[in-house]
């Protein structure tokens, strides 16, 4: 967003501005360290603009507090630029997450239900990267958090066609939910997956972290079910006003 780059250009500026004073005779640097807890900012946010200006941190997103470590005149500038930013204009926003568990299979097995119209585009571009002929949904599962929150959930698919069993379990994850500069984009950081596949005796997993275009439908990663079977989820996030 332009205002945490303006912020990102002062806090710039005042370091370069000390690095111009003499260096003759400088003392060894004084690292300190600082516990910052947060009313409206965006933690994740706040890290990455911590780490651009030289120091290191470590977030509590639960408890919105990131303690960072700096030396002296870096922390200066750095409590400077997190007073800029945590202000009412950075308040948390409401964040919608839709995700689609799709099965790719080298002949029709039934699995699941027809693809619907809106996930077509996604079947055509992994038809062009995989092998698989057929695909099929097998659950759509949405969450809602804030960014600066995390987000889980557990779904039963409940009894799904073509499976022995019929159900399928799925445990989902996302660690830190987060914009982007450009607020359009949804920042999933530590994004965690674990199925139980009726049939499959160990559990089914995938972690990863992406970012997502407002809207986009992004397909996250693949899990391998069987030699001729797998898993995408297709992953769609909303910045709710």
């Amino acid at each position: 967003m332009k205002r945490i780059a303006a912020v990102l250009m002062l806090a710039a500026l005042s370091l370069a501005a000390q690095d111009n004073k003499s260096t003759q005779s400088r003392p060894p640097a004084v690292t300190v360290e600082k516990l910052f807890v947060l009313k409206y900012a965006d933690p994740v946010q706040v890290v990455n603009l911590v780490r651009a200006l030289g120091g290191s941190a470590e977030q509590n997103t639960q408890m919105r507090a990131i303690a960072v470590t700096a030396e002296k005149g870096a922390m200066a500038v750095i409590e400077d630029a997190v007073r800029q930013l945590d202000t009412p204009a950075a308040a948390p926003k409401n964040i919608e997450l839709t995700v689609n568990l799709m099965v790719g299979s080298d002949g029709d097995s039934g699995v699941g239900n027809p693809v619907p119209k809106e996930l077509e585009s996604v079947v055509a571009q992994l038809k062009g990267a995989f092998p698989f002929k057929n695909y099929r949904q097998v659950d759509l599962i949405e969450l809602r958090t804030r960014t600066g929150e995390n987000a889980k959930t557990v779904s039963d698919s409940g009894p799904v066609n073509g499976t022995p069993g019929g159900s399928i379990l799925t445990n989902i994850h996302f660690h830190a939910v987060g914009l982007a500069q450009d607020g359009s984009t949804v920042r999933l950081d530590g994004m965690e997956v674990s199925l139980l596949w009726p049939g499959v005796n160990n559990a089914l997993a995938l972690q990863a972290s992406v970012d997502v275009k407002e809207s986009q439908k992004v397909v996250v990663g693949r899990i391998g079910v069987g030699h001729d079977q797998a898993l995408f989820v297709v992953l769609t996030a909303r910045v709710v006003q």
